[in-house]
C-alpha cells in the first residue's frame, strides 16, 4: 500500500546568507504513479505544517489532509521554515517602520524562484511550468504569497492566501499584473475586526486589475481565529479549488 513520505532538508539562502530548513512532502500519488510528474506548492512557515513539536500551536496536519484528497488534487509540498527573528523582514516586500530590518521579501522570493525551485525541479518529478507552480502563506506569509502571485506571476500560476496582513504593506493592493494568477483568498470575520473588509478590498483591487471571476475565490468564514487551526482546515478546500 502506497503512503506519503516526508523529508526534511537544510538549504542555504545565498542571497540572504542564512541557512533554512525545508520540509518536503511527496504525496501518495507520487508513488502510486511513478511515471507521472506532479505540481508543486511552496508554503511559508513550514514548521507549522506537519508536526506539533515544531508548530506554533496546532499544526495544519497537511500530510493527513493530503492523504485523503483524490490523486488528481495531490501535489508535492515544499514547506519553507520561517527565519524566527528574520520572519518579519523576510515576509515583508519592502521596508516598514515596524521592523528593525529592512523588508527582504523580494530577496526571499528570489531565493525560492532562482535557488530552491530549480533544485526541486531537478531532483523530483515535478511539473515546473507556472500553471503547476503554487505558493501559499498565512498572515504575513499570506501577504508575501499575494505579493508573489501578483508580481511574480511568470513563476507562480496559483496561490493560496490565508488571513493576509495587508495592513503592513497597503501598496500590495495597487496592482498592474502582466499575468493573472489563480488565487484562493480566505479569512474569518471573527479573527479581526478588519479582516472581512480587507478581503473585500482585495477582491475589488483584483477586479480593477482585470482579474476574471474564475481566477479569484474570496472565502470569508463566519468563525475562526487567526491561527493554524483555521488555516489547516482550509488547506484541503483551497488545494482542491486550485487544482480542479
Amino acid at each position: 500500500m502506497v503512503s506519503s513520505q516526508l523529508f526534511i532538508e537544510e538549504v542555504y539562502i545565498s542571497v540572504l546568507k542564512r541557512k533554512r530548513t525545508i520540509r518536503i512532502l511527496l504525496p501518495k500519488a507520487y508513488y502510486k504513479f511513478p511515471d507521472k510528474r506532479l505540481p508543486v506548492m511552496y508554503i511559508l512557515d513550514g514548521q507549522n505544517l506537519f508536526d506539533s513539536s515544531t508548530s506554533f500551536g496546532r499544526p495544519w496536519y497537511i500530510r493527513q489532509v493530503m492523504d485523503e484528497l483524490p490523486y488528481k488534487n495531490q501535489c508535492i509540498i515544499v514547506g519553507i521554515d520561517h527565519g524566527e527573528k528574520w520572519r518579519g523582514s523576510e515576509y515583508l516586500p519592502h521596508h516598514h517602520h515596524k521592523f528593525t530590518h529592512h523588508g527582504e521579501g523580494q530577496h526571499f522570493l528570489e531565493f525560492i524562484i532562482k535557488e530552491l525551485k530549480p533544485k526541486i525541479d531537478h531532483h523530483l518529478r515535478t511539473l515546473p511550468d507556472r500553471e503547476n507552480t503554487m505558493i501559499c502563506g498565512s498572515s504575513m506569509g499570506g501577504l508575501l504569497a499575494f505579493y508573489a502571485a501578483t508580481r511574480k506571476g511568470e513563476t507562480f500560476g496559483k496561490a493560496g492566501v490565508f488571513s493576509p496582513s495587508f495592513w503592513l504593506y497597503p501598496p500590495v493592493l495597487s496592482l498592474h499584473p502582466a499575468l493573472h494568477t489563480k488565487m484562493y483568498i480566505m479569512g474569518s470575520r471573527t479573527e479581526s475586526n478588519a479582516m472581512s473588509h480587507t478581503l473585500q478590498k482585495a477582491y475589488h483591487a483584483l477586479k480593477k486589475a482585470g482579474y476574471p471571476d474564475d481566477k479569484v475565490r474570496i472565502v470569508i468564514k463566519d468563525k475562526g481565529k487567526h491561527n493554524e487551526i483555521l488555516w489547516g482546515q482550509q488547506f484541503g478546500p483551497m488545494l482542491k479549488w486550485l487544482t480542479e
